[in-house]
């Protein structure tokens, strides 16, 4: 069975021909007999290897690599090159353009054959080796975000009227993320950071956290510890130290009035800024020891408010754009809809 598709490239007929001869029971070839024709037989068809002419007429081997590899699904495609030189500097100067090979004419069958061989398998062993390599990092992924959950829950549970708090926070963050351009590895940090961003509360003593009416001073200066708590915990997971910025700086105020460092504008992280836009609609939506729910459109003016001083204003502007598109809407739906089911099946 033909596994490996080889495009071979030479302006020589008879080079062409050989190549056929030697590789054709082995390979899937395709043949062309310039840079230009390689070019639109890659567009449409991308092979495993590229057997390249060093000297054409028109567009040269190297000029058909170089145009070849701009597009970024064919950076990975490795290139021996056919020539009649003899010329070292020729030779390296190929090799330090990223080809895999360099192979004189007149060809040798039984030299061109184990150098493709060699080739191939090399690259067949790295699609391998990175296969499992991403297999191993997704199952990694899905052990620490079954970890974060496990954590968050442990959050929860101790205080039952902020259930569904941290998702809903992470939710929130994502969808500003996402709408401020992050890649979806970023966006992928920032919905952990957002589900962790209250982990500090599991060294609040729950007296305090449970409240029924207005804290003291005293008590306030304790609730405001778990940003510290919070980002001392996560500075411990050095692999993910993204996760410490969103937990320790999501009470920074824009101008310089929030805990636990005074952080101003542009210092604060902005995994801090978003978070805290995020955390602070749930609060003001939901219902706490301390008060009632309010309204969505009340809480939109709350949040619009504190653009500029309690907000980042550019975050701000997304965030309400996402709220009266019913992004926002949506996400909160859904956490509820989820808890009424968890409910119902207990």
């Amino acid at each position: 069975m033909k596994n490996h598709r080889i495009l071979v490239v030479d302006d020589d007929k008879t080079n062409l021909q050989i190549v056929r001869d030697v590789l054709e029971n082995s390979y899937d070839l395709q043949m062309a007999i310039s840079g230009e024709t390689a070019l639109r037989f890659v567009a449409k068809r991308r092979p495993d290897l590229i057997l390249m002419d060093l000297m054409m007429p028109g567009m040269d081997g190297k000029e058909t690599m170089r145009r070849i590899r701009t597009e970024a699904a064919n950076r990975d495609i490795p290139f021996i090159f056919l020539t009649a030189s003899q010329n070292p500097e020729e030779e390296a100067a190929c090799l330090s353009m990223g080809a895999s090979d360099f192979i004189t004419k007149p060809i040798v069958p039984s030299v061109l054959e184990r150098r493709i061989s060699r080739i191939l398998e090399l690259e067949d062993f790295h699609r391998d080796l990175q296969a499992k390599v991403e297999e191993k990092t997704r199952q990694y992924q899905e052990l620490a975000l079954e970890s974060i959950f496990a954590i968050v829950n442990i959050i929860e549970a101790k205080d039952e009227i902020t259930e569904g708090h941290s998702v809903r926070v992470a939710g929130y963050s994502i969808a500003l993320a996402r709408a401020m351009g992050y890649d979806e590895q970023r966006v992928d940090e920032v919905y952990q950071t957002g589900l962790l961003h209250d982990v500090g509360k599991i060294g609040i003593p729950d007296l305090i956290l449970k409240k029924e009416g207005k804290l003291t001073s005293e008590e306030y200066g304790e609730i405001k510890e778990h940003t510290s708590i919070g980002g001392h915990i996560l500075a411990a997971i050095e692999t993910m130290g993204y996760l410490a910025d969103g937990a320790k700086y999501h009470h920074e105020k824009f101008d310089g009035t929030g805990y636990p460092n005074g952080l101003k504008g542009k210092e604060i992280p902005e995994i801090g800024r978003i978070i805290a836009v995020a955390d602070v609609f749930d609060a003001l939506v939901s219902k706490r020891h301390y008060k009632e729910a309010m309204d969505v459109e009340t809480a939109k003016q709350e949040i619009l408010r504190g653009s500029g001083t309690q907000f980042d204003p550019e975050i701000v502007q997304v965030f309400l754009r996402l709220l009266d598109d019913g992004t926002i809407g949506r996400i909160r739906d859904q956490s509820i809809r989820r808890r009424m089911d968890a409910e119902a099946s207990e």
